[in-house]
């Protein structure tokens, strides 16, 4: 496994250029087993806001401070990287998408992209930024463009729409494409999925879940694709540990619930009167919408003393966390200990909180990074069986894409959140 830590040191705050080049390193140390950092351990002299930036390690240079570019090998290369074995990451996002939040979602992953760089880079890594405008046809084109520019790894797209032309283009070089889809759809034949998908926090809370005493599961959600794809992977997980699930209710994604809660607590309530367990119910909400919902069973006559309720990441929030009904409940969510100082840099550098898939794109820079380091950017290092430890925690590639990951299981108390069994650090021998 390598190790690929949050070493955030203090930076002043670098130039974020959309359209311009990200110039870093890969200088690292070979990775040993068990995992150690692959940071340099070096000193860095930091990029100053305001200053002229030139091509040294770590700068955020646009495109009119370049040098002049030469094709030592064929693909993209800085004046300043001739002769050296320049390795080559191209990013895929949409940076003008027509919706501001999926602008802001882009500059954000970017953002995460750009401190993995100033932490882990040397002088023979180049970033490729490129605009997909969340178009599948640009995306396909963007990663062609790549391809010819030398791209020895693609981290994007963003959706899953576009993932398929992007991973023909890379398979054509086999190139591995390290997406940001939660759709397993897109999985797969070269592309690997970077976020964190729904299908591992059902397992993950529903294991816990069983080793508490629960065998018996009940879904309450949205009728959504996200609804669909958390109690699909209920039944699957259900199935394959020989535990039950007892009903299912959806319920227009923008309408009540009403009847819908109503039908799985008369369920609930058979359930737990000819049985001592209790009943893991499973509400895949967010916001103020899940605190329309859970209210719904004890106002239906159950008793969430006889049942464990169960959520995703979207419980990561601490608006929600003082209802009432939501004490005791379960989620799976990263170790927050791995996100922190990634969260905490962040904010001092950029001046708001990182996104979620901030985290992820972090993580998957800094794997490119390492990768290149050890000479296995290729998609036999994509899919070490030892995996990563990154920001979001322990992480690796399935041979279908997927990713397998050591989440933490987090209980709603009086005083918030917090962790009531910790991430695994390592994988057991063999794929997963």
């Amino acid at each position: 496994m390598t190790l690929l830590p949050p070493l955030l040191r203090k930076l002043q705050a670098p130039s974020l250029v959309l359209a311009s080049l990200l110039l870093a390193t890969a200088c690292a140390s070979a990775p040993a087993r068990p995992p150690v950092s692959i940071g340099t351990g070096q000193p860095r002299v930091d990029p100053v806001t305001g200053e002229p930036l030139r091509a040294s390690p770590g700068d955020v240079i646009t495109e009119g401070e370049l040098e002049p570019f030469a094709r030592d090998d064929g693909g993209l290369t800085p004046e300043f990287m001739r002769g050296k074995d320049v390795k080559r990451a191209a990013v895929l996002l949409p940076f003008t998408h027509p919706s501001a939040n999926v602008r802001a979602e882009a500059e954000s992953m970017l953002a995460g992209i750009e401190l993995a760089l100033f932490e882990l880079a040397g002088t023979d890594f180049l970033m490729m930024p490129m605009d997909t405008a969340g178009r599948a046809s640009t995306a396909e084109a963007r990663a062609d463009e790549a391809i010819k520019e030398g791209a020895d790894i693609i981290l994007g797209p963003l959706f899953s729409a576009n993932v398929n032309g992007v991973k023909q283009a890379g398979n054509r070089k086999s190139v591995p494409v390290v997406a940001f889809s939660n759709d397993p759809n897109a999985a797969g034949g070269g592309a690997y999925l970077a976020s964190i998908m729904p299908e591992e926090e059902v397992v993950r809370v529903m294991g816990y879940a069983a080793s508490r005493g629960t065998r018996t599961f009940v879904y309450l959600g949205p009728d959504s694709t996200y609804g669909r794809q958390v109690e699909a992977a209920m039944r699957a997980e259900a199935a394959r540990n020989g535990w039950r699930m007892a009903s299912s209710a959806f319920y227009p994604a923008d309408s009540g619930a009403g009847d819908q809660a109503r039908q799985i607590a008369s369920v609930v309530k058979a359930e737990y009167s000819v049985s001592d367990q209790r009943i893991g119910v499973m509400i895949p909400e967010r916001g103020t919408r899940l605190l329309s919902v859970a209210p719904l069973l004890p106002y239906n006559g159950v008793d969430l003393k006889r049942v464990r309720l169960l959520g995703t990441s979207f419980w990561d929030d601490s608006s929600i966390w003082r209802e009432p009904t939501l004490e005791g409940g379960l989620f799976a969510t990263p170790d927050p200990d791995n996100m922190a100082t990634f969260r905490e840099t962040y904010r001092r550098i950029y001046g708001r909180a990182p996104t979620d898939l901030a985290a992820a794109a972090y993580d998957a820079a800094a794997m490119a990074v390492n990768l290149s380091a050890t000479g296995a950017i290729q998609h036999s290092g994509v899919t070490d069986p030892n995996g990563f430890m990154g920001v979001n925690g322990l992480f690796r590639y399935r041979l279908d894409g997927t990713a397998q990951r050591g989440l933490a299981v987090k209980q709603i108390g009086g005083s918030g959140a917090s962790v009531v069994e910790k991430g695994i650090t390592q994988f057991p021998p063999g794929g997963s």
